[in-house]
């Protein structure tokens, strides 16, 4: 692997939506695009034979932000493509990449609920590596805990993508 020259500065790409938005098929084509390291904890939980609401998810969770913030200090684009659902979340994803001199992206997954069903229940009926069975009641339950970005927060990033 080669170094990345000093003058190149990295990015966090950060992935905000529901399930059933897109944000791994998306993810995926980025890190073909730009070279970055894509963090999904979902595989990881699949790659080590674990239930999904596994009680381990935490702790694989903090290992993997260890991780992915060294690579980012290094000097090495990372893609996050968990949800980053609530804003306190998204502040201090940014917060440490501007700490580390990095470029902010942020996509935001605007998909209408009855959409994102409709493709959830085609990905239940069989889920490939990776991807979490999401039931109504828990597509509705994350709702209820998401906090979509607003036009006031894009603006705090480099860059902010809307998909829709």
């Amino acid at each position: 692997m080669e170094a990345v020259p000093a003058s190149v500065r990295p990015v966090l790409i950060l992935y905000c939506g529901l399930p059933g938005a897109g944000k791994t098929t998306a993810a995926r084509e980025r890190e073909r695009e730009t070279g970055a390291i894509r963090f999904s904890t979902d595989e990881w939980m699949a790659d080590l034979g674990l239930e999904y609401f596994d009680p381990l998810r935490d702790r694989l969770q903090a290992r993997l932000d260890r991780l992915w913030r060294d690579l980012l200090e290094h000097g090495q684009s990372v893609i996050l493509e968990d949800g980053s659902w609530t804003r306190a979340e998204r502040d201090e994803l940014r917060w440490v990449a501007r700490s580390s001199g990095a470029i902010t992206e942020l996509h935001v997954f605007d998909i209408p609920v009855e959409e994102l069903w409709r493709r959830l229940e085609g990905r239940n009926a069989g889920p490939g590596h990776g991807e979490v069975p999401i039931t109504r009641e828990l597509l509705d339950e994350s709702r209820a805990r998401f906090e979509a970005p607003d036009e006031a927060e894009c603006a705090l990033f480099d860059c902010c993508v809307v998909h829709r």
